[in-house]
């Protein structure tokens, strides 16, 4: 009796003493595996809870040829652009995170990582399975799957209706350079077109103002008719026969004939203002008469880089949230897993590349490979690390094209 009761105390003892199976932790759709690329997630700079992002602030820039996974990508401006493939998307794992450009990425805008084309720019995506068609600002770099062409932010794949589907089919066609402020909100969201509406008409519920005259030629057989009657109170004319009394219609006085060439504004519209001084993309004309436009925005685009980024960055950015995330990221480092690292980009002076590698290096874990040319050798340099922080730094230490590389 008395062995009976020891060995059922010890198999109690025994059960309370063996660990309780831990709950699986949620990962979100973009989770990726430390053991592949032996590298942590970057430190996420401002907070999920954030709903009013700042918009722009980055760098504007094409880009060197680099390198992700044995294969060359080529970034550079191709006007005409028009490719198909697969469409994926990236939501909440990297939203409050620095973009290949250093923007800040906000699954809530229409943004999307595109591998080649210069940061940032806009580009129209097709969904093929329902015609749902959008522009988008194109800041980050990315997908680099085999099969994909782009990547979309979350709002983007709701828009073109596969955020449930995970990828689609798509066509992407490049729109040209986005200024650096960023505030496109609006013009992004008018640029929408659903795929039950007329070829190269606005969607539905979509309101477009004019932006100018609109002359509409008349119809063959068609009179025109006059915004004013030049007699508004007309008489009751009793019809013969008829004890009605019914209003006949009023005859215009027309003001002379009009031309097969002649414009014809309809009675009612809205008031032709004059265009604006400023499209998507041009930059507002400073000192010129009227609505002229300039051709082209690149010199003040450069002239200002440095001081929109400070500014847009000045409430968010601040050397204590730096720090702040940093300390976050030393404590939970199991939880904050990822595969990011630095393309810091390759470089023809051995001498430049060592310097920039020797100033990265407190940073984090730096690697270099030699590339054999037929102009000579080339010098790459990645770098492991904390992404949002390390790539500030090698901006500062010349590498002005690098990039946050982050893997499916």
């Amino acid at each position: 009796m008395r062995v009976a009761g020891i060995f059922i105390l010890g198999a109690c003892l025994a059960a309370c003493a063996s660990p309780e199976p831990k709950p699986k932790k949620h990962r979100p759709k973009e989770f990726f595996a430390e053991s592949e690329y032996g590298v942590k997630a970057s430190p996420r700079i401002i907070a999920k809870a954030v709903s009013n992002m700042p918009r722009g602030g980055g760098r504007d820039q094409v880009g060197k040829p680099y390198q992700v996974r044995g294969k060359w990508y080529y970034p550079k401006e191709e006007p005409g652009y028009a490719r198909t493939g697969k469409a994926s998307w990236y939501g909440s794992a990297f939203h409050g995170r620095l973009t290949a450009n250093g923007e800040v990425y906000d699954m809530n805008h229409l943004s999307a990582a595109h591998p080649t084309m210069p940061l940032p720019s806009y580009a129209r995506v097709t969904n093929l399975a329902n015609g749902n068609s959008v522009i988008v600002r194109v800041n980050d770099r990315g997908p680099y799957a085999s099969d994909r062409v782009i990547d979309l932010s979350q709002r983007a794949a709701d828009m073109l209706d596969y955020k449930h589907h995970g990828t689609t089919n798509v066509k992407v066609e490049y729109v040209g350079r986005a200024p650096l402020e960023g505030r496109d909100d609006e013009f992004l969201l008018a640029s929408f077109r659903s795929g039950s509406d007329p070829i190269g008409q606005p969607a539905s519920g979509v309101m477009i103002a004019m932006a100018g005259p609109t002359p509409t030629a008349p119809l063959p057989g068609a009179r025109p008719m006059p915004a004013m009657m030049t007699n508004p109170a007309m008489p009751v004319a009793m019809q013969p026969g008829s004890g009605e009394g019914v209003l006949q219609p009023p005859v215009p006085q027309m003001p002379g004939a009009v031309g097969e060439g002649d414009p014809v504004l309809p009675a009612i519209g809205p008031i032709v203002t004059e265009k604006p001084a400023i499209l998507f993309g041009v930059a507002r004309a400073r000192g010129l008469n009227g609505g002229s436009t300039l051709a082209g925005y690149a010199d003040e685009r450069v002239a200002s880089a440095n001081s929109v980024q400070a500014h847009a960055y000045a409430s968010v950015l601040t050397p204590s949230a730096v720090s702040d995330a940093w300390k976050k990221l030393g404590v939970e480092t199991s939880a904050t897993q990822g595969a990011e690292y630095i393309d810091a980009g390759f470089f023809n002076d051995k001498a430049e590349a060592d310097r920039i590698a020797a100033a990265l290096v407190p940073y984090g874990k730096v690697q270099r490979t030699k590339v054999p040319t037929e102009n000579g050798e080339l010098y790459g340099i990645t770098i492991a690390g904390s992404s949002d922080a390390l790539l500030q730094a090698a901006w500062a230490a010349g590498a002005t094209d690098a990039f946050v590389v982050r893997p499916e």
